[in-house]
């Protein structure tokens, strides 16, 4: 008797142990990686553990951005949220918005800020993330203002009197 007891727990462990491990890693699977990821040719991705931009996170993007040697070759920065599994669209959508005012407050002109990217991904748990986009940095030159001084003239007419 006691040796079925124990065979019957041995046996009830292992299949605990097995259930969390598949359980594990299941949601290790939902969850998208963090960091800095290259899309493509001309765009990295720096993917947030939160989904708010602060000025520590901005300085860890830079760092990221400068260890790999890019710093000369970013166009743009651009903010963004993918939504459809665990967030709503039009939270999404607010997010962004509220990190691109962030970002062009943080780089106040020195850097183009692109419009922000809102797009839908069911297979993970929903982040934001900010855009590096390489490429020619379009800046936008200070444009100088003509300034016009009204001027007075003054009308001398010869002529006499009369």
């Amino acid at each position: 008797m006691i040796g079925f007891v124990s065979a019957l727990s041995a046996s009830l462990a292992i299949i605990i142990l097995v259930t969390i491990s598949a359980l594990i890693g299941y949601i290790e699977s939902i969850f998208p990686t963090h960091g800095l990821i290259k899309v493509d040719e001309t765009k990295y991705r720096y993917v947030m553990k939160g989904y708010y931009v602060d000025e520590a996170l901005l300085r860890e993007v830079i760092i990221a951005v400068d260890n790999l040697g890019l710093t000369e070759k970013v166009g743009s920065y651009q903010t963004g949220c993918n939504y459809g599994f665990n967030t709503s669209e039009r939270e999404m959508t607010v997010i962004p918005t509220f990190n691109y005012v962030t970002l062009n407050q943080y780089f106040a002109g020195a850097m183009p800020i692109d419009s922000i990217t809102v797009y839908e991904e069911l297979g993970v748990i929903n982040t934001c993330f900010i855009d590096i986009n390489l490429g020619k940095r379009i800046s936008t030159p200070a444009v100088e203002e003509e300034v016009t001084v009204p001027t007075t003239e003054t009308v001398v007419e010869d002529g006499a009197d009369g």
